[in-house]
């Protein structure tokens, strides 16, 4: 059992002493006890409600979800060959006891069994939130069931005892009471925030982190009296901006649209991109992270269609293949270069194509660059050190040496670094050091594997820098 502190101690036993549930969180229970019902469907279509048992005919599909035509109640199809199913949600409720906020989580526990539903609410967890930081106490109906939370329902209440974060559920989220956060609110500094408003909208949150960060901003007051409550999660990144265009990237005749379909960041970041209203668009593309740069080269509505709908296509992949065709002066135009039907083989074709073009160039920029370096070329009577003279010879020099000097060919023909060769005058072609240069002075050396040269070699290398090098 692990400590639980003085100040704690007290805090639970007066919540213990005092506390009561409310009528309006009782009220709460009972519609979220709704949702923990079924569609029971029989031969001929016949369905069954649970929750208001009234009986009527559907074509809808097992395991679909579909409202019951009398309660209204949108509720899971299951067949009546089912013997048992259980539900299990987490539901809170915000409530205070000396002066400190205390976060209550139960369980509500439902279980189906012979066309009806069971529910049992417990109580296993409290939140003390004190100083911006929470702190968190379970009962001892908590158990760890190989590494994952399991509630005992039918295990009585002994005492508090401090949250093991070890255990899977150290990241317990659930559905928060609206009804009586106002109130609680009031004399605080998030009276204002419209917290209420919001978590009246949205399901599972992480109530202690929009309770003590999120709603604290004055964008997530504004969001929520726009009613775009998923972009009120985010409301840290709307701080920027004075107009709607500003804050939201978009002209304001958008805001209907984010509105009705209660876009959330990511989606707004793909409308920013798309400028359609097209939300089944939006929510197809809103997994995608280079949207921005797709679009320079293609309509992402026809990309989607023709390339990024086949799931063995990557957007990574589609945009180097497009940046790679642009490189290469393709027909940005042409429909054929922009949405390939096999893309895989054609980015294959365009990035070693480009790689011709790219090491043609490269080797005009070395062999400019070999009438300064040249100079650097020192032997003696058994070593020589010169600088690299191809594309051809640092890739040679890289397979030899199982070393990736290769992937320095644009660096060396840009002049960012500088790439020697040391060789024994006896076996001149066979690789033995590979040196690079920056500023006139060594940086590394490897030898085959990218091991350090033996004593006589660096000798040899730090003579060469100490002569040539730092006397040009």
């Amino acid at each position: 059992m692990t400590y639980v502190k003085k100040e704690f101690r007290q805090i639970l036993y007066l919540a213990d002493k005092n506390f009561t549930i409310p009528n309006c969180f009782h009220r709460f229970i009972l519609k979220k006890e709704k949702s923990h019902n079924l569609i029971i469907k029989s031969k001929g279509n016949h369905c069954y409600c649970t929750n208001c048992k009234y009986e009527f005919i559907s074509k809808s599909k097992i395991n679909s979800h579909i409202k019951c035509p009398n309660c209204k109640q949108l509720l899971l199809i299951k067949s009546d060959r089912l013997q048992r199913y259980v539900f299990k949600d987490n539901l809170q409720l915000l409530d205070k006891v000396d002066n400190t906020f205390v976060l209550r989580t139960f369980e509500l526990y439902s279980s189906y069994n012979n066309l009806s539903t069971n529910h049992v609410v417990t109580e296993f967890m409290r939140t003390i939130i004190k100083d911006n930081r929470s702190y968190d106490f379970v009962t001892n109906q908590v158990h760890n069931n190989m590494g994952y939370m399991y509630i005992a329902h039918y295990q009585k209440f002994e005492k508090w005892r401090t949250r093991n974060y070890r255990w899977a559920y150290r990241d317990i989220i659930g559905m928060i009471c609206p009804y009586n956060l106002k109130n609680m609110l009031k004399d605080t500094e998030l009276k204002y925030s419209q917290l209420d408003k919001f978590v009246a909208n949205v399901d599972y949150i992480d109530f202690i982190y929009y309770f003590n960060n999120i709603a604290k901003y004055p964008s997530f007051e504004m969001l929520v009296k726009l009613k775009l409550y998923n972009l009120a999660k985010d409301a840290d990144k709307f701080t920027i901006g004075k107009t709607f265009k500003e804050i939201f990237g978009l002209p304001k005749p958008f805001y209907h649209f984010i509105k009705k379909h209660n876009l959330d960041f990511r989606e707004l970041k793909v409308l920013q991109v798309l400028q359609k209203e097209n939300i089944s668009l939006i929510r197809k593309l809103k997994d995608y992270h280079n949207l921005a740069d797709l679009a320079r080269y293609v309509d992402l509505e026809v990309a989607y269609k023709k390339v990024l709908s086949n799931q063995a296509n990557y957007e990574h992949e589609y945009l180097d293949y497009l940046e790679a065709c642009a490189n290469l002066k393709y027909d940005m135009h042409d429909k054929k270069v922009l949405y390939p039907t096999n893309l895989a083989k054609e980015h294959n074709k365009v990035i070693k194509l480009l790689e011709i073009v790219f090491n043609e160039k490269s080797d005009e920029l070395i062999k400019e660059r070999l009438t300064k370096l040249n100079k650097f070329i020192y032997k003696d009577k058994k070593y020589i050190i010169f600088p690299a003279d191809s594309v051809e010879s640092l890739i040679d020099e890289s397979k030899q040496q199982h070393n990736c000097v290769k992937t320095y060919i644009k660096k060396y023909a840009l002049g960012k670094c500088d790439i020697y060769y040391m060789r024994e005058l006896s076996n001149i072609d066979k690789s033995l050091v590979t040196i690079e240069v920056r500023n006139q002075e060594v940086v590394q050396s490897r030898i085959i594997d990218n091991q350090l040269p033996t004593k006589g070699q660096q000798d040899f290398i730090n003579k060469w820098q100490k002569k040539i090098l730092f006397n040009m």
